[in-house]
Order: structure tokens, then sequence, then C-alpha cells
């Protein structure tokens, strides 16, 4: 278990990253103009954007941290992340829901604190996300699309600074407390890397788990062996010293919740978060000041900030009359459903989701118990091997004295 932080490997993978960035720079200008001038005029023509709509399009597009991540993500293959960036694009246009009230779960300290890499820290206790709703799920996305926002903000502000380099991804501390892994919530996780990780990508540079039991170790023993090098790399389970020792005290709050950290800082509720905050004086212009505003609290529902001329209904959406198969909305006409094409691989991945739902949990304790079998034979084996390796020459010593 990777239970100690690594300041070298940390420092390896930022300095990796940066040059990276430095690298590929002309390579993400070049997709920015592509993006501007042929893609984002598509996007325009297709959805009928209105002045601010658009300028908020162009706004996102002209960031070159989130273009890079992109990029990144992506190998660097400018054709597979035009194409991860336009999807994105068309998403944030139609879904992204702008007046859900930000998620309380993530908590950004504010600048200057940072780590000792100058990123971001960013708090989280996952026993209350697991167990999330669907306005919670909402909620997250408007908190990450803040602490997107958050640090273009930072660059802004480094770009006054010769010397300071661009800042492309946070550091999120993950409190266990209270959370065994029979209560894991595999919807919300399966959420998170399917809806999540590809449209905010790269953003995460370690993540520490604090507060974990012995369980968790027996986890990520398997876990880590399914998982590439480069994302094992950024996984952590320190202790509470050796984060002192990392961070520093005056870069920690005291407490959160019921969690003692140690910090100089203030108890976590009591610190500013730029993520919540009411003004964020750093926002680039006015469409991004939007996004950084929470929407009254007038007991409505949530409402779309665009709202296109249609919308998709997802195939397995309990909406969708024709469950299985991609249907369409009209805003225009509220109650008729047009029905999409009905293709062979669409009722296959739905039978497939059903069967999923309803034997997945026990497929996953069997090959989990199937897994700790295995690994516990095989230590037995090596101690088997072990022992009778020392035996024989004892035995070949006895029966030479004989």
């Amino acid at each position: 278990m990777n239970n100690r932080i690594s300041r070298s490997v940390l420092e390896d993978n930022h300095k990796r990253l940066i040059d990276q960035y430095k690298a590929n720079l002309s390579d993400v200008c070049a997709i920015q103009s592509i993006l501007n001038d042929e893609i984002l005029s598509h996007v325009v023509q297709e959805l009928a954007l209105s002045d601010a709509d658009h300028t908020w399009a162009k706004e996102w597009i002209s960031d070159t941290a989130t273009i890079f991540r992109f990029l990144r993500h992506h190998s660097f293959v400018r054709s597979f992340t035009l194409e991860a960036i336009y999807t994105a694009l068309i998403w944030r246009l139609n879904a992204l829901r702008l007046f859900a009230l930000p998620s309380a779960l993530l908590h950004c300290l504010p600048p200057p604190i940072c780590d000792p890499l100058g990123r971001p820290l960013v708090f989280l206790q996952l026993s209350e996300l697991l167990t999330c709703e669907q306005t919670m799920m909402d909620g997250l996305l408007i908190s990450l699309e803040r602490l997107s926002i958050h640090l273009r903000s930072l660059n802004t502000l480094n770009d006054e600074f010769v010397n300071r380099e661009v800042t492309l991804q946070c550091v999120f501390v993950i409190d266990l407390e209270g959370l065994s892994v029979q209560s894991v919530n595999l919807k919300i996780l399966t959420w998170l890397m399917k809806e999540v990780v590809p449209r905010y990508p790269g953003m995460l540079g370690a993540v520490f788990f604090l507060n974990y039991s012995w369980t968790y170790a027996i986890t990520w023993s398997i876990m880590k062996s399914l998982l590439p090098k480069s994302a094992v790399a950024k996984v952590f389970f320190p202790s509470r010293e050796e984060l002192l020792r990392y961070c520093s005290a005056s870069a920690l709050p005291s407490t959160m919740h019921s969690s003692d950290y140690g910090g100089a800082l203030l108890p976590l509720h009591l610190i500013e978060d730029p993520l919540n905050s009411h003004e964020q004086k750093n926002c680039a212009s006015v469409a991004s000041r939007e996004w950084c505003m929470p929407a009254p609290s007038t007991g409505l529902p949530e409402t779309l900030h665009r709202q296109p001329s249609s919308v998709t209904i997802p195939p397995r959406s309990s909406f969708n009359p024709f469950f299985g198969y991609p249907s369409v909305a009209s805003f225009s006409r509220p109650h008729t459903v047009q029905q999409g094409r009905r293709r062979k691989r669409d009722l296959l991945l739905t039978l497939s989701v059903l069967w999923w739902k309803r034997w997945g949990t026990r497929v996953m304790i069997t090959l989990y118990f199937l897994i700790v079998v295995g690994l516990t034979r095989r230590r037995v084996r090596r101690v088997a091997r072990w022992m009778l390796g020392v035996a024989l020459p004892s035995g070949s010593a006895l029966l030479a004295m004989t």
C-alpha cells in the first residue's frame, strides 16, 4: 500500500506536467484556432446560440489549461482531442445546469494557501458523496465547474508575475472517516468515471486518503494492479503526521467535522471557500461571473440556463417511453417524444445493463472473494516454499553429523 507521501514522486510528476505543457503549447494554440474558426461557428448555427452563449463558449475555449488537459488526456492526438472537446462543448451548452446550487461536499482553501508545488487544496468527505442523490450530483458538477474557473483565475493572477508557473491541477484531500468498503455506492463511482472524468480531465494532481481502515489496504492492493502506473503514482494514504510534514500546519485546517488534521488554520467550515463564495472577484468576464454566482433560493425547481429546441432523453431514463432506445423531446411540443434509431446494439446494451443491475453486486462480491483467495493461496505457497528451503539445509546438516 502506497501509504507514504513521496515528495520526490510528486515533484517529478509536476515537473513532467509543466514540461509537457510548454512543449505542446503550440498544439494547444492550433486546436484553439480550429475550435474558434470552424467548430464554434458550426455549433452556433446548429444550436442557434445567443450572443451570451457564444461569448461563454468562446471564453471556455480560450482557456489554454483546459484545452491542454483535454489534449493530454487523449495522448496528444489532435483528432481525438477535437472530438472530445466538441462533445463536451455540446454537453455544456445543452445539459450543464447553471442554477443548481454548488455542492457542500467540496471545500477549496482560498489562495495563497496551497501545497508545496503551488496547487490548490480541495477537501472532500467521501462518506457524504457516496450517499448523495441526483440534486447533489448536479451540485457536484457545478462545484467542479467553479473549480475549473478558480484554476483559470489563478492563472490570470500568475500572468501578472513573470516567474510563476501555470496552475494546471489541484490536490484532493479525501476523508474516509465513517465509510466502509461495503457501503460504497457503485452507481456514484460509475457516474464519476463515465460522466465527470471525460468532461473535466486531468484536474487531479494528487489524492490523499485520510482515516482509512485496514480493509482499504486489501482493496487498494487489488485495485492498483489494475490501474495504470500514472494513476497509482497520484494516490497516497498518509497519516496525519505525514500530511503535516508535506503541507505544513499553515496550509491545513485544524479540524474537519470530527477529524483532527492538526493544522494551524481555523476549522474547515470557518475557512472561506472560493467555490461557494457569493462574489468571485477573479472571474474573467461577465459570462464566467454568471457561473460563479449561486442561484437565489426561491423554492422553484431547477431550470436550465440554455434551452435548445429539443433535448435527447437517455435510453434508460424513466422518462423515456421507448426504454432502451434514444429518444428526442421537443420543448415546443412537450408531450411529443420522437423515437430514435432502433439498433441491435442499443437492445444488447440495455439487456446487459439490466442484467448487471440484477446480478452485478453478486458478481463483484464473488470476484472480490476469488481474488482474495488467490492472493492468500499465493502467499501461503511462498511461506511453504521458504519453510521448505530452510528445512532442507537443516536436515542435510543433521544427516552429515550422523
